[in-house]
Formats: structure tokens, sequence, C-alpha cells
């Protein structure tokens, strides 16, 4: 972010209108999604660290979200062959992130669980991230931080509304903006 009043933004001018308001959108996208090479370096390292592929993680996601879910199941959701689940889970089982277990409900099944350094992934990841931004407040005034805690607060708000919004029927491209997790602030 830059260290700069709303009002000496490019383009934001109060009581402008629409015009402004669209400038200062743009400004505040530009703002909350850059994310420069060195940044992505540091993601892809944190994931390389456990030797997960962006499959991996996605894995790892559909199991947190959904939990333990069978290899057919595991195979739609990831929009792959059954084949080549089965080669990732292969993987992902060697490095210990998921073991098989058969089904108690039906013993023909067999079920994908996370291990627990499988869950621990998302968790390190968020630590990361978490002392990471740490660091960069220690570099603004009590005055910015409230600030931006104030801003993040109402994107939240924004986002519970679109959420509710989203229950009463609307688009999908609604839903997906809504559902997609805040940046911790």
């Amino acid at each position: 972010m830059r260290n700069i009043p709303a009002e000496q933004s490019n383009g934001f001018e109060r009581g402008a209108g629409a015009a402004g308001r669209s400038a200062l959108e743009r400004e505040l996208l530009e703002e909350m999604t850059a994310w420069s090479p060195r940044d992505r370096g540091g993601v892809f390292k944190t994931w390389h660290q456990h030797a997960l592929s962006l499959v991996h993680l996605n894995v790892l996601t559909a199991l947190e979200v959904e939990g333990p879910l069978s290899m057919k199941r595991l195979a739609e959701l990831m929009d792959v062959s059954d084949a080549s689940a089965t080669g990732i889970v292969d993987r992902m089982e060697k490095r210990g992130m998921v073991e098989r277990r058969r089904s108690t409900d039906d013993r023909r099944v067999v079920l994908v669980h996370p291990t627990e350094a499988g869950t621990n992934v998302f968790s390190e990841m968020d630590d990361h991230r978490r002392e990471v931004l740490a660091r960069v407040f220690a570099e603004l005034t009590e005055e910015e931080m409230a600030a931006l805690l104030v801003g993040m607060r109402a994107i939240h708000a924004a986002r519970g509304r679109l959420l509710t919004a989203a229950g009463s029927g609307c688009s999908d491209e609604t839903t997906a903006v809504a559902t997609a997790e805040p940046a911790d602030a």
C-alpha cells in the first residue's frame, strides 16, 4: 500500500460523483490485488517447503471444505480422471499429506482423509502470512492502522451483504465474489 491519503490518490476527487468513485474503486483494486513477483515467489517457496503443487493444495482445500472424499468424488471436484486422481493421491500419500481409509458405511468405498501434516499446511501458511503482515503493520502509524481496520471492516460488511443477497438468488458471479476469502486485517 502506498502511504498517501485518498485525496492524493490518482484520479480521486471528493464529490466527483460516479467518475470519482470509479477511479477510487480502480485504485483500491490495484492496491488490494497487486502481487509482485517477489510476493508470489515467497508464497511458492512456502508451498514447496512442503513439496506441494497447486494440485495438491486444491486437494487439501477440497478435503478441508468437503471432509473425507471418495476417490471418484475427488476426481470429479478436481476435474481429472479417476486414474489421475489416484496418481495425485499416491504422491500426496507418500509425502504424508493424505491417507486412504475404508468407509465405515460401505467397506468397498475408499475415502481420502487429510493427515495431521496435510491439515497443518494451511495453518502454517496462515501463520507465515500473519508474521509478514505484522512486519508490515509495524511500519504503519496507529492512525493508518485504525483507518485500515475501518476499511477492512467495511469490506467484510459489504461481503456479508453480498453473501446474504447471493442466498436470495443473485448471479453466480456475485456469489463467487462474495464467497472469495477475505484478507485478514
